[in-house]
């Protein structure tokens, strides 16, 4: 549509230029005022985060040494813990928490992972979750009191479909690894009915071998919600007889429900725990816990 230009259409608009220019200049004003404001809480806000996960990387590693867990063999075999966390984790739909998975390892196989954690915001607590994947019962104990113990092997081991032939180079295995573990979706439903699809990280988080065993490869995935370790995937390229094949095994971290599918055909479910399942210290997975700061790790 076209505008006359009438004297008083050009007087309304050098008017309103000045306006819009004055108006302008006040933005840019603001702006310029803010934005060093706004920058500093930013910083702020960073150097927070930083510092609460730095104190709750020394919380959980601290606590993680004041467990032992010995396998109940003939003898009995005391578990090794690895000497750094695989994985540190938030997750912030949850609220301010910020945690850490640490290891426990027989010849360098995962028997036991454990996710512990520290609260900041809305709770203040921490607390701490463990998952047998040994083929053997486990006992554990923390400063000396026992506080789990399994009757049964943590995981169940299921072959994989349609699986590539086990390489005999490690980057190969390493690339159909990483493939299959891309076959698998999850599903996690809280105690609220809320579902949400878990995503996978990329990158195995742990990588071993056993000699001494049939093991000649494996690894272990996990998938989150935020960076939060909700169910960990093993790969494993295994010897049986005379032909190597692909195994894996999924982990819950949680006592809600979880539905996973390979290839888009379901293999694994979980229902969910009443919390008295959870903390009865008798399960395959246990949570143990609250622990306020003070005892938390220290």
């Amino acid at each position: 549509m076209n505008q006359k230009t009438s004297p008083r259409f050009l007087a309304g608009g050098l008017v309103g230029a000045r306006r819009i220019g004055a108006g302008w200049l006040m933005l840019v004003l603001a702006v310029c005022v803010e934005g060093p404001a706004e920058a500093d809480d930013a910083r702020l806000d960073a150097s927070a985060t930083e510092a609460r996960v730095a104190d709750a990387l020394q919380l959980t590693t601290d606590a993680a040494r004041q467990y032992d867990f010995q396998v109940a063999g003939s003898p009995p075999r005391t578990l090794r813990l690895h000497p750094t966390s695989i994985l540190k984790w938030s997750n912030p739909v949850a609220g301010e928490v910020y945690g850490n998975v640490f290891l426990w390892t027989d010849q360098g196989r995962p028997q036991v992972i454990g996710s512990l954690f520290q609260w900041y915001s809305p709770l203040t607590h921490g607390s701490h979750e463990f998952h047998s994947v040994s083929s053997e019962p486990l006992v554990a104990s923390r400063r000396g009191a026992r506080v789990w113990t399994t009757s049964a092997a943590g995981v169940r081991w299921h072959p994989v479909a349609q699986s590539p032939s086990v390489a005999d180079s490690a980057a190969v295995r390493l690339r159909h690894a990483r493939a299959i573990s891309r076959d698998f979706q999850i599903e996690k439903t809280d105690r609220d009915g809320v579902s949400r699809r878990l995503r996978l990280l990329a990158q195995p988080l742990f990588r071993y071998g056993d000699d001494a065993s049939d093991v000649i490869d494996g690894m272990l995935f996990v998938f989150v919600q935020g960076t939060d370790p909700e169910v960990f995937l093993m790969v494993e390229a295994k010897q049986n007889g005379a032909q190597a094949q692909w195994q894996f095994a999924l982990v819950r971290m949680n006592s809600v429900s979880f539905v996973a599918s390979y290839q888009d055909q379901e293999v694994w479910r979980t229902e969910i725990w009443p919390w008295s399942k959870a903390k009865n210290g008798r399960e395959t997975y246990t949570t143990i816990g609250p622990f306020e700061r003070h005892s938390a790790g220290r």
